[in-house]
């Protein structure tokens, strides 16, 4: 009789893009049969049962935190190490138009719009439809 070991350990934490499928395997080994259970931030969310995969079929934002796998034969039980999921997603623009009066030769600020997102996005200003290169001056 051998106790359940895991044959593979999550790695760094994963970033995901909202709306896709996500398969997660917990890879063990040990005397049959095994029971996998599944917990997302320390709360069950599967009973023991054969199926080592859980799977969701469309990624939402609330499916983002750490994953464990719990795996047990006869022998014992063992848990995973955590796996952390991150849910990247982009919500609409809420402020999508800004209109400033500027006085030539003198400083504008122009604010970001706001948008609802994960991770922190890259924003880009176009002028005329050519894009601004930042510099010491702009």
């Amino acid at each position: 009789d051998v106790a359940p070991f895991f044959k593979t350990e999550p790695g760094p934490p994963e970033m995901h893009l909202e709306g896709n499928r996500l398969v997660m395997t917990c890879l063990a080994d040990g005397s049959w049969p095994l029971e996998f259970k599944w917990m997302l931030n320390n709360t069950d969310i599967t009973a023991f049962s054969p199926e080592y995969k859980y799977i969701i079929a469309s990624l939402q934002r609330s499916d983002m935190g750490i994953y464990q796998c719990v795996v047990r034969n006869r022998m014992g039980s063992l848990l995973q190490r955590r796996a952390e999921i991150q849910v990247a997603y982009m919500g609409d623009f809420i402020d999508s138009e800004q209109r400033k009066t500027a006085t030539q030769g003198w400083a504008t600020i122009l604010n970001s719009p706001v948008v609802s997102c994960f991770p922190r996005p890259q924003v880009t200003w176009f002028r005329d439809g050519y894009k601004i290169i930042p510099s010491n001056r702009v």
